[in-house]
């Protein structure tokens, strides 16, 4: 009994810090998860803007959404050219499916999207994107090869959570055995904590970002092959480079529509992408607080544990003074 009161501070703030670094797992987890599935519809809806851009050049020649002729047919051409994407389905506000095209099922869940909006069931990922005003584009991909590497950084995170404890927790201990002072070891091993707290809230908002600076080199990409493919299709109907005109009015519909591309120009050596600052600046701060409300929620758990912890010490003292 002597043992556990002499060490009660010390597994206290051990359990505290597992308590947290759990926390931070799923946390991390979770908003790790929600910014690779926001690239990965950014990704997609660079793949159908040159499609979405054409079916609303149709539209503007008075044809009506319900009665576009080929439109089953244009769909199941455009996903011909997409990697990632299976089916496509065209449906309206009331949830009406207008046409589609690929091998998908369109799930309720799926056609109750919004504009903007995505989900996932299992390896089947849907998203929404504006067509008119009264319809969407619902994209339905197999992400098999993404839950992979999701569920690979999950097993990461959880090997670095896992250990930055074990650290943490082990460093803790070393003090308050070798502390004579067990205020002056308690307060030392709360600065470890809340070093553990900044470290790992730092490195979810890290690997968060890095993963959204990457999929914007997929975007240029994606968008290199969109137009190369667009080129060679000209090209087949025996129009040469010296004929193509408005190409810059053409890339517009790219950089107008992905925020963050500010201009595309098209010269002998390709494409050359501007990137929009003023957007990855705001990007940025996002970001970083993002990580600052995950420090936050951390922190907020470690004030609640010393106000708790400060409430003890006073009845504990005023035993003391009534005795």
């Amino acid at each position: 009994m002597e043992y556990i009161k002499k060490n009660f501070l010390l597994a206290v703030v051990v359990v505290l810090d597992l308590v947290i670094t759990i926390l931070s797992l799923i946390l991390g987890c979770l908003m790790y998860t929600a910014n690779c599935r926001a690239t990965l519809q950014n990704t997609i809806y660079v793949e159908v803007t040159d499609l979405i851009s054409n079916i609303d050049y149709g539209l503007h020649f008075g044809k009506s959404l319900e009665s576009y002729y080929g439109m089953d047919k244009i769909l199941g051409e455009a996903l011909d050219d997409f990697s990632n994407i299976r089916a496509m389905y065209v449906v309206t506000d009331d949830e009406k499916v207008l046409f589609s095209a690929g091998e998908g099922v369109l799930t309720s869940e799926g056609a109750k999207l919004s504009v903007g909006d995505n989900i996932k069931d299992g390896k089947v990922f849907y998203c929404s994107y504006k067509l008119t005003d009264t319809a969407r584009l619902i994209t339905e991909c197999d992400i098999g090869i993404y839950v992979i590497r999701w569920n690979r950084y999950y097993r990461h995170l959880a090997f670095i959570s896992a250990a930055g404890f074990f650290v943490s927790a082990g460093i803790m201990i070393l003090m308050w055995r070798n502390m004579k002072n067990q205020d002056r070891a308690y307060k030392f091993m709360i600065v470890v904590l809340i070093l553990w707290i900044i470290i790992i809230s730092s490195y979810v908002g890290y690997s968060a970002y890095y993963e959204y600076t990457s999929s914007i080199d997929q975007i240029y990409q994606t968008i290199e092959n969109t137009v190369a493919k667009d080129i060679e299709r000209v090209h087949n109907k025996g129009v040469t480079d010296a004929m193509i005109t408005d190409i810059d009015e053409y890339l517009l519909g790219y950089s107008d529509n992905i925020r963050e591309i500010d201009a595309i120009h098209y010269g002998e050596n390709g494409l050359g992408f501007e990137m929009s600052v003023s957007y990855m600046r705001k990007i940025m701060v996002d970001y970083i607080m993002q990580t600052l409300l995950f420090l936050a929620f951390s922190s907020m758990i470690l004030t609640e544990y010393q106000l708790f912890m400060s409430g003890i010490k006073s009845v504990d003292k005023e035993g003391a003074d009534n005795v």
